[in-house]
């Protein structure tokens, strides 16, 4: 099941890029990824002189890091050599091959100004495609993983990739959404801000609450927090009070950071490089070529029914809950598991898997109808 196909890995050849080729290999050993290998040369280094010479170099420690990738039993393609601005050549490439992740190191160690690196920052903010960047001298196996939300569109996107790295690297995942509470105006107006406060907190835990229901939970480990403050301030608190080894956000645009992590926010959170992070835009990082996808779903499907048939319902369910992970719109999977969950009296759950079924067709009749109104008035009709 390749849900992750093929992963870019944006490598400095003047760098120590060790950290980043451990993760790369972590990746690609757990989703049988595909490693494709690039480095540019700046423009201005290239002198005619000694371009063969650089060439040469390059080429021989791109061998190096394919050479390493190989041994550890990756599938790795031939490197690929650009030459001009690096941000621009890697986000060409990463749209000829269309590739589902851009893996990229970090600026430098924790004693760099820009931690982040002018390179990563310049992806972050112009690629559709997920960015991974890799903490210098951080964790390259991830086992405790934060996901902000403020229940845009992008964090969804984001949170739904979260799950799916949570659940293949058995890690922890802490679901966190961040307020700003009440404070009193002016001294003129008595307000008990004690219970303003109070009261938005209750406010943001339901919308907490009714978000989380578009999510299945229900085989990973996860706590959930929600914080008044700083959204920066309290996400890097976070990350360093309870260890967190990758951050994933989602983005929005190419302007940036979706709407809570605007501007500053998202420059001092970043820039801090507290731990390895992914930013997920327009694009999922886990996607299957139809084909697969459906040759995938049959086996479990198949395997459910036998497993039914024999009154194994806690083994049936783990079968549909995989034809959910390969794809999360299969709707016969949420209504067989709101009739086998019903069978055996767990009707909160049944409930939750009928409502994800009604609640998607309701979704896809609605863009049928628009599709359909579109074409109506293109036609001039």
């Amino acid at each position: 099941m390749k849900l992750l196909e093929k992963i870019l890995v944006a490598v400095d050849v003047n760098k120590d890029v060790t950290d980043q080729i451990d993760v790369a290999i972590n990746i690609a050993r757990t989703y049988n990824s595909q490693i494709i290998i690039v480095y540019v040369i700046p423009k201005e280094v290239l002198h005619p002189d000694i371009s063969d010479i650089v060439i040469k170099a390059v080429k021989k420690s791109l061998l190096d890091v394919k050479e390493t990738l190989e041994n550890a039993g990756v599938d790795v393609v031939d490197p690929i050599i650009e030459n001009g601005k690096p941000g621009e050549r890697l986000l060409q490439v990463s749209a000829d091959h269309n590739v589902n992740l851009i893996l990229v190191g970090s600026g430098g160690s924790s004693n760099n100004n820009f931690k982040l690196g002018i390179t990563a920052h310049k992806l972050i903010q112009l690629s559709d495609k997920p960015v991974w960047i890799v903490k210098a001298g951080g964790e390259t196996k991830f086992s405790n993983i934060l996901c902000p939300v403020d229940f845009s569109d992008p964090s969804r996107r984001a949170l739904k990739n979260a799950i799916l790295l949570t659940k293949k690297f058995r890690a922890m995942l802490r679901i966190l959404n961040v307020y700003k509470p009440f404070t009193n105006i002016t001294p003129r107006i008595q307000v008990d801000m004690e219970k303003e406060n109070a009261d938005l907190l209750l406010q943001q835990e339901y919308y907490m609450d009714e978000f989380l229901k578009e999510f299945d939970l229900s085989d990973i480990a996860f706590k959930v927090d929600v914080k008044p403050g700083s959204v920066h301030e309290i996400i890097l608190q976070t990350i360093k009070k309870q260890g967190h080894d990758l951050l994933v956000m989602g983005t929005n645009g190419r302007s940036g950071f979706n709407r809570f992590m605007m501007g500053s926010v998202t420059e001092r959170v970043v820039r801090e490089m507290p731990c390895s992070f992914v930013t997920t835009k327009t694009h999922d990082m886990f996607q299957l070529k139809f084909d697969t996808e459906i040759k995938e779903i049959e086996v479990h499907l198949q395997n459910a029914r036998v497993l039914l048939q024999k009154g194994l319902y806690k083994e049936a369910i783990g079968q549909y809950q995989m034809c959910l992970q390969i794809n999360d719109m299969h709707i016969p999977s949420m209504y067989k598991l709101a009739n086998i969950y019903r069978k055996i009296g767990e009707e909160k759950r049944a409930i939750h898997y009928d409502n994800m079924g009604k609640d998607l067709l309701s979704k896809l009749w609605d863009e049928k109808i628009e599709i359909e109104i579109r074409n109506h008035y293109k036609s001039g009709i």
